[in-house]
């Protein structure tokens, strides 16, 4: 019979950064949806990531959408696995500010230095819509702002306990 110290609990900070990315990405998509009503910019990286991984097809939307989640994952992953300790052994901040400035570099390098240019959009999307920056800008704030959030409420409740 297994001794109960021996038994490993499942790996809770895993689980708190794929809730996160989660979380994050349904914070992203909501705003995404919102800016695409108020600018009329039909910037709608779901769609794109279905169409790119599945081409033209019904199940674009569907792909896109699961492929965008295990992005936001991914991140969420990448931030608390390696951006979140580096970060701290440099300088003490809340962690909202740590991941605010993660979604604000991975914006600026990934999407707009290379992914948009990728796709013939120009620096920042320049060549879709003037507004293409400040869209993607304000949706990685938003991600940003809800991945340190919930890193956050998770650590302080472990460290509770």
């Amino acid at each position: 019979m297994a001794n109960l110290k021996t038994i490993q609990k499942p790996n809770s900070k895993l689980a708190m950064m794929i809730l996160a990315g989660i979380v994050g990405t349904i914070a992203f998509d909501a705003s995404m949806y919102a800016d695409i009503a108020i600018t009329g910019v039909q910037l709608d990286i779901i769609e794109l990531m279905g169409i790119l991984t599945v081409g033209e097809s019904e199940y674009a939307q569907i792909v896109g959408h699961v492929v965008h989640f295990v992005n936001g994952i991914g991140l969420a992953l990448l931030f608390g696995y390696v951006a979140l300790p580096i970060s701290k052994k440099i300088i003490k901040l809340p962690i909202i500010v740590y991941a605010l400035a993660f979604s604000l570099i991975e914006n600026t390098i990934a999407v707009w230095l290379v992914m948009l240019p990728l796709l013939g959009a120009g620096i920042a999307g320049v060549n879709i819509a003037p507004e293409v920056a400040l869209m993607t800008f304000s949706r990685h704030i938003i991600f940003g702002v809800v991945l340190g959030g919930v890193f956050g409420l998770v650590l302080r409740k472990e460290s509770t306990k």
